[in-house]
């Protein structure tokens, strides 16, 4: 959760409280994993991969085999990697691949509807997707895929017909998708058994898979507040995948947000930072220089990530962090109004009406604000975070006892929101009284 830097420091000299609780966090569980160059190997073997197609490539400059190739190994090295020109360039390859086949080959078509939802370009997912329909494409992934980009696109009723209509429901690609639509509902326990249920399917199956799936069940332990759970899943995969650096993301999030110990949460990102890019851990690190009082060194990682998301190869793929800064840190409040306005035409969801919400809240339109979170977000979506939002823009309006609810209940997801979040939580709860 981002809030003013400024507003951080008065919260911390107001609302000063220990941590009680017993750290969950070992160094010498993961210590071991953070050394240098611990993905070379695998990215040395995509790289030499796509050297090898580069130059079939270039002497068959007509060959969509190659093409396909090639984007699938510069797809696969920014998944290690993080470069996102990786992602875009294998974006481009598929895209070339499907015009010389006169847009007829519906798994490249599927292939672009999975990588536009990476890139957020969600609407141009969707036409991807039509495409694949009209040739005919697999029924069953094209369901899956309907499902995925109706979910992305607020379209709820549609995605749960698409899971309707599948017929096998006890397979992997179903059960995970089952799991989203409940966590969606706010069945977060419900979800957390459809995920468990698909971890077996794939539990002596492909690793790759299996660490993909420990992984998000360990980020669903935590936002259920099974923390120890969340913290033993994370180094399960890291036993099988000792280069998973999304799982030491995962690790360093308890380290800060549960057991407070700043200098090894500070530790293990920067370790994955000097390994791969991902530009929101500088976000993270900035949140935990805010709750160290370092107010210089918050600004300059923030500054840094917005330099960095600004690009143009970006696209939209950070606009959700950069509205909040925009609403906060930087209280260019035209720009976050602006910004928001665009996301909610890419994809009317809860979470981005939240987000216009919010940067109508901080520039003091405050009926505006309340108009979007009672009719789109109270109730709508389950997210901590909106939740918040929504408490405050409450609270200001007048609506005390609804505030106050939500409030409380913000509280009892403290280790997602983040030591900042709660602090101004209880400051504004305080209020209330």
């Amino acid at each position: 959760m981002r809030i003013t830097f400024l507003l951080a420091a008065a919260v911390m000299m107001l609302c000063i409280s220990c941590n009680s609780s017993t750290p969950i966090t070992n160094t010498n569980d993961y210590s071991a994993y953070l050394v240098k160059g611990a993905i070379d190997d695998e990215a040395k073997k995509v790289t030499s991969e796509i050297e090898f197609w580069s130059h079939r490539l270039s002497k068959d400059t007509g060959g969509y085999i190659n093409m396909l190739e090639l984007a699938r190994n510069y797809l696969g090295r920014f998944k290690v990697k993080g470069n996102v020109s990786d992602l875009n360039t294998g974006d481009s390859l598929l895209k070339r691949s499907s015009e010389k086949l006169a847009h007829t080959d519906p798994e490249i078509l599927y292939a672009l509807t999975q990588n536009s939802i990476t890139q957020h370009q969600f609407q141009v997912a969707d036409k991807f997707i039509q495409s694949a329909e009209k040739v005919k494409g697999d029924i069953y992934l094209l369901k899956l895929l309907q499902f995925d980009v109706n979910m992305e696109l607020g379209r709820y009723q549609a995605a749960a017909k698409c899971l309707e209509g599948l017929g096998d429901k006890s397979a992997f690609d179903y059960l995970i998708r089952q799991a989203k639509w409940e966590d969606h509902k706010g069945n977060t326990d419900e979800a957390i058994l459809q995920m468990e249920e698909a971890l077996e399917t794939v539990k002596d199956k492909k690793k790759s898979l299996f660490c993909w799936t420990l992984s998000n069940l360990g980020d669903m332990y935590g936002h259920a507040g099974r923390i120890k759970e969340s913290y033993q899943a994370y180094l399960s995969v890291l036993k099988k995948d000792p280069s998973n650096l999304y799982c030491l993301k995962g690790i360093a999030w308890i380290a800060y947000s549960h057991d407070k110990n700043y200098r090894e949460a500070k530790r293990i990102l920067r370790y994955i930072l000097s390994q791969a890019e991902m530009p929101e851990l500088r976000i993270m690190l900035a949140d935990i220089a805010a709750s160290e009082d370092n107010r210089n060194e918050a600004r300059q990682l923030t500054n840094e990530f917005i330099s960095k998301v600004s690009k143009p190869a970006y696209g939209g793929m950070y606009n959700k962090y950069l509205i909040q800064l925009y609403c906060e840190e930087l209280s260019d409040y035209d720009k976050a109004l602006s910004m928001a306005k665009k996301e909610l035409m890419n994809r009317f969801t809860p979470e981005t009406c939240d987000l216009l919400a919010w940067a109508y809240y901080r520039k003091g339109e405050l009926r505006k604000a309340y108009e979007y979170s009672s009719g789109h977000v109270y109730n709508f979506t389950f997210e901590p975070e909106a939740l918040m939002h929504s408490g405050f823009i409450y609270a200001d309006i007048g609506k005390t006892e609804e505030a106050r609810k939500m409030l409380k209940q913000c509280l009892e997801n403290e280790f997602e929101l983040g030591p900042i979040a709660k602090k101004q939580i209880e400051v504004k709860l305080a209020a209330l009284y």
